[in-house]
C-alpha cells in the first residue's frame, strides 16, 4: 500500500541509534486505498475445513475445536518494509503479506499441515521486494511503481503458476537505505523477467478468498478461528488504523483496539498468524505485521510483540476488507478420476475427490478436489445429477491441487451416484481447455 512520507506525519520520529528503525505516528499520512473487489472476482471463500475431510487436502491433527487460543508455528521471520520516520513506504505490504508471509509459510507446509522446512530461514521464504517489482513491471505494465502500492491476488497467482525467488536470492532492502527513494531504485532495478534457481520450491496448490470482512463478525470469526485450528494463516487487507504507525501502538488488556478510529480511503496488507479469546475486551486475532521486528516491542516470549500483535475481534471487523487462505502444493503425480480432453499436450486434471456438505444454514454443496498437472486457471465448472439436475459456477482461480463447490439456493440435497463434470480452464499459454468426466458421490 501507498504510506506517507516523513513530512506529511503527524509526529516527529523519535532518535533511535543508528541501524534501529525510527517509528512515527503516521496518522496524517495518506496511505491511500489499493485493493477492490474486482480483484476477488470469481474467487470462492474458502469452506469450513470438515468440507475437505478424507480428501489429500485433509489437514492432520487439527487443534481441538474446544481451543481457545492458538498461535501457529513455523512462521516466517518478521519482515520490514519501512525506512526510519515512515514505516509503511515503499508500500510494498500486499508483497509482505499475500506474496512474502503467507507465502512463506504455506510453501513450508504439506496438504496435511505437516512441516517441509523452516520457514523463518531466508532460503526458505519467497522475496518480497522481487515480487512487489514484478507486481508493477508485469502484471500492472508500470502503471503503478514503487513506492506505489500494488494488488493481492497476484501474487497468489504468481506462487501458484511459477514461484519466486527467494529472500536470500533477492533481499529487500541489502543496503539498507534510509529512505523510500533509495529503496525504490534498488527494486526497480531486479530483474523480474528471468527465472531463478529454486524458484519451484514456493509454488503453492491453490488459495480462496473472502470479500465484504466488515461487520461481518457474526459470519466469519468462528469460521477463521476454525481455519487457525487447521493450520492456516489469513492475509488480510483494509483500513489502517490511526496511531498504528508508532513504536507501541496503545493495547487495551494486550489488545489492539483502534481507540482513535480508522482512516477513511486507506489501505494495509498483514497477516492473522493465531488467536486468543482471553486477550483484549473481546479476544483477538494475532497479527503479523511488516513494520520490521522492533515495532511494538514487548518480551521475547510474548507472541503478540515485536513485529506482531494482537488484534481485537471487534476492530479487526470493523475495518478489514479482503482475505486470502492458501493451500499447500504436493509433488505427488496426478491421482482420482482423469478428466478427458480433446486439446493437445493439455495438463492432466483429475478430480481426486468428490463429496457433499453443507454450509452453516444448512444449504447443500458439492466439493470437488481438482489435481492438474502443470498450472490451470479453472474459468467455469458445471455438473449434472444422476436425475439430471444441472448446476454450473463461475470461477476465476488458479490452481495445481485445490478445489471447487457448487452449492444450491434450496435446501434440495445433492444426491449420491454418477456426476458428469465439466471444466472451462485456461492453461498457462492462456489457451481455453475443457475437461470432461464423470465421478462418482
Amino acid at each position: 500500500m501507498l504510506f506517507a512520507a516523513p513530512t506529511a506525519l503527524a509526529a516527529k520520529p523519535v532518535y533511535r541509534a543508528p541501524g534501529v528503525t525510527v517509528y512515527a505516528d503516521a496518522s496524517a499520512g495518506d496511505w491511500g486505498v489499493r485493493i477492490t473487489a474486482h480483484e476477488f472476482e470469481g474467487i470462492q471463500q474458502a469452506l469450513s475445513p470438515s468440507a475437505l475431510h478424507g480428501s489429500v487436502l485433509e489437514v492432520a491433527n487439527p487443534q481441538p475445536d474446544s481451543s481457545h487460543a492458538v498461535t501457529l508455528t513455523n512462521l516466517p521471520a518478521v519482515s520490514r518494509q519501512g525506512v526510519p520516520g515512515s514505516v509503511g513506504s515503499p508500500g510494498s505490504c500486499e508483497a509482505q503479506s499475500f506474496g512474502y508471509c503467507l507465502g512463506a509459510y504455506t510453501a513450508a507446509r504439506n496438504p496435511d499441515g505437516s512441516v517441509k522446512w523452516n520457514a523463518a530461514d531466508a532460503n526458505n521464504a519467497p522475496s518480497a521486494a522481487w515480487l512487489y517489482q514484478w507486481e508493477h513491471a508485469i502484471v500492472e505494465n508500470d502503471k503503478r511503481v514503487c513506492p506505489g502500492g500494488s494488488g493481492a491476488t497476484p501474487y497468489a497467482n504468481r506462487l501458484v503458476r511459477d514461484g519466486a525467488p527467494s529472500t536470500a536470492q533477492v533481499p529487500y532492502n541489502p543496503d539498507v537505505a534510509t529512505t523510500p527513494h533509495t529503496v525504490c531504485s534498488y527494486i526497480t532495478t531486479l530483474d523480474v523477467q528471468r527465472s531463478w534457481p529454486g524458484q519451484s520450491r514456493f509454488l503453492i496448490g491453490s488459495y480462496k478468498a473472502y470479500t465484504g470482512l466488515k461487520n461481518g463478525k457474526a459470519k466469519y470469526l468462528s469460521l477463521f478461528k476454525e481455519l487457525i485450528r487447521h493450520g492456516h494463516a489469513i492475509a488480510f487487507t483494509g483500513l489502517v488504523a490511526r496511531k498504528y504507525g508508532v513504536e507501541s501502538p496503545h493495547l487495551t488488556r494486550g489488545a489492539f483496539t483502534a481507540p482513535a478510529g480508522f482512516l477513511p480511503n486507506s489501505g494495509h496488507g498483514q497477516v492473522i498468524v493465531g488467536y486468543d479469546d482471553s486477550v483484549g475486551p473481546h479476544g483477538a486475532f494475532l497479527v503479523q505485521n511488516s513494520f520490521g521486528a522492533g515495532w511494538n516491542p514487548g518480551p521475547a516470549s510474548s507472541p503478540g510483540h515485536n513485529g506482531r500483535i494482537y488484534w481485537g475481534y471487534n476492530a479487526f471487523f470493523a475495518s478489514q476488507a479482503y482475505a486470502i487462505v492458501m493451500f499447500p502444493n504436493t509433488n505427488q503425480p496426478v491421482r482420482g478420476t482423469l478428466l478427458s480432453t480433446n486439446a493437445s499436450q493439455a495438463p492432466a486434471f483429475a478430480v481426486a475427490s468428490a463429496k457433499r456438505a453443507v454450509d452453516a444454514q444448512g444449504r447443500p454443496r458439492l466439493v470437488l478436489v481438482t489435481h492438474a498437472s502443470d498450472a490451470v486457471t479453472v474459468k467455469h465448472l458445471s455438473i449434472t445429477a444422476p436425475n439430471g439436475a444441472a448446476e454450473s459456477q463461475k470461477l476465476n482461480e488458479m490452481l495445481r491441487i485445490g478445489y471447487q463447490y457448487v452449492e444450491r439456493a434450496s435446501n434440495a440435497p445433492f444426491v449420491s451416484g454418477a456426476y458428469k463434470v465439466a471444466y472451462t480452464v485456461l492453461d498457462r499459454t492462456g489457451r481455453q481447455i475443457v475437461y470432461r468426466g464423470t465421478v462418482h458421490v
